[in-house]
């Protein structure tokens, strides 16, 4: 069968507060359905990509360029709430333009959403929670047949009164290497490009070592309110195979690496350092971390194999709002991770987010005094979103207000907590952040040193630059009004 997968429509430019609607810096490719598709290649099955984010297709566009496809399947990846209108939209175009083609949905919201999801999406025949492969491999095999997709373990579809229904849980598997790593060959590699702090140079590839969350506490997201699967790594022997296949056949010389928190696991490191220099695996890599997993040994011994950025969630510089949050972090663990991964020489990036429930406009001010003591190379500052069916939506609603937008913007307000007059206020708290971090003497000089020590990184400042700049003229906290032409939905477009 040939099956075709579609990333909706989604700005995700605008999203991350870039004004400049034809960017694609942070646009990456998809590696959820990359292992959904090799799967489904190894038992004989065809399979194609539709990515509309990257190709900045609006939902008209989407659903011509996949039926002119011919699919005999069509797999929906939804990520989160953010996407899922767009999402919505598309399904319904497909239906249209596909007929009785089957329609299955995955992908993070799917699985936080549980059964009603097919209730929100009724041009959707199916819908698989968690891992994908087994239950899609046994849904394509079983309409290849002609079997009773019912009898197909991990699936979610209609009883013959329309209602939905699970069928029995598909078997989990604990050992990651026996699912082949993504086919790259989806992938149009010149849609897809690193946000600057990323970016050493055009031959960036992406990998994932991991499946959940270790830590998994965290009230703000959805991995910290049951829906995080088991966590499971796979070996450093299977890794390094991917990286190897990377740098041979695609010519990769640097990797971003998008586990939830790579610096768990010692033992697993230190064998996937060996490795990576045992095979000569000339390779840069970037990592996110918590701030409470990472120590000086294994900080030094990742830079030794080529690790030259680490990114942390730091979330607030207030005590009280990270208990809130569940983090499970201090503030002097921040301060040491930081202090660790600068003596090892790695470039240090971090993120904030301001507005918590009961968040004041004074601790606020805290986060953005913690972020300039703690002075990294890189430094985001975002609104906190309220997460549907999060273990923190509660307590968000009971101390704020929703303000959500049409057009999703990670640094435009669509939570105001009642502790801040109105969401420009809380708005332009945000931009304040930002002109404050950004243009400290102290961080300018950083600055210049670290570009004096690699010219190469001169181009991805100059990026880097232009970006902050739209963040302070539009993209950071203005209405989202003044964003015209989201690729949603044009006015004709089905499911508006």
């Amino acid at each position: 069968m040939r099956v075709v997968f579609v990333i909706p429509p989604f700005d995700f430019a605008w999203s991350v507060g870039n004004v400049f609607k034809k960017a694609r810096n942070g646009v990456l490719p998809p590696l959820g359905v990359g292992f959904l598709a090799a799967a489904l290649e190894a038992n004989g099955h065809e399979t194609l990509l539709v990515d509309a984010m990257a190709e900045q297709f609006n939902v008209a566009e989407t659903a011509a360029a996949v039926a002119a496809l011919r699919p005999d399947l069509v797999g929906v990846s939804i990520i989160t709430f953010m996407n899922a209108p767009a999402a919505m939209a598309t399904v319904a175009a497909l239906r249209g333009a596909l007929g009785a083609t089957p329609i299955v949905l995955g992908g993070a919201h799917v699985t936080t959403r549980g059964l009603a999801v097919l209730n929100d999406f009724p041009g959707a025949d199916y819908a698989i929670p968690g891992d994908g492969e087994i239950p899609l491999c046994g849904l394509v095999d079983a309409l290849a047949s002609g079997a009773p997709v019912s009898e197909c373990p991990g699936l979610w579809l209609r009883d013959a009164s329309g209602t939905p229904v699970a069928t029995p849980d598909a078997p989990k598997l604990n050992d990651l290497d026996l699912f082949a790593p993504p086919a790259r060959h989806l992938y149009k590699q010149d849609l897809y490009r690193p946000l600057p702090s990323l970016n050493l140079g055009s031959r960036v590839a992406t990998a994932i070592t991991a499946r959940g969350c270790p830590w998994a506490k965290c009230a703000f997201c959805h991995q910290g309110s049951g829906c995080s699967p088991v966590f499971r790594r796979r070996s450093p022997e299977h890794v390094v195979d991917e990286l190897e296949m990377l740098a041979r056949e695609h010519g990769a010389r640097s990797i971003v690496f998008f586990d939830d928190n790579f610096c768990v696991m010692p033992g697993w490191i230190r064998r996937f350092c060996d490795l990576l220099d045992g095979r000569g695996l000339r390779l840069k890599w970037s990592i996110l971390a918590r701030a409470d997993t990472v120590t000086p040994e294994m900080l030094r011994r990742m830079a030794d194999s080529g690790c030259y950025s680490v990114q942390f969630g730091f979330e607030s510089g207030n005590q009280d709002i990270l208990d809130l949050i569940h983090k499970g972090i201090t503030l002097d663990q921040c301060r040491n991770a930081v202090r660790w991964a600068r003596a090892a020489g790695l470039e240090i990036r971090g993120s904030f987010m301001l507005g918590f429930p009961t968040e004041t406009p004074e601790m606020s001010e805290e986060t953005i005094r913690f972020a300039c003591e703690l002075n990294a190379d890189y430094m985001l500052f975002f609104a906190y979103h309220v997460l549907p069916d999060t273990a923190l939506e509660e307590v968000a609603l009971n101390h704020g207000r929703l303000c959500p937008s049409e057009n999703f913007n990670v640094h435009l307000p669509s939570y105001v907590p009642d502790t801040y007059p109105d969401g420009e206020a809380l708005a332009q708290m945000i931009r304040t952040a930002y002109s404050r971090y950004y243009l400290r003497p102290a961080y300018v000089l950083q600055l210049l040193r670290r570009t004096l020590r690699r010219p190469q990184l001169i181009y991805n400042h100059m990026v880097g630059l232009v970006f902050w700049a739209g963040l302070m003229a539009g993209g950071a906290g203005n209405s989202a009004a003044s964003h015209v032409a989201p690729p949603v939905a044009p006015p004709a477009a089905p499911g508006k």
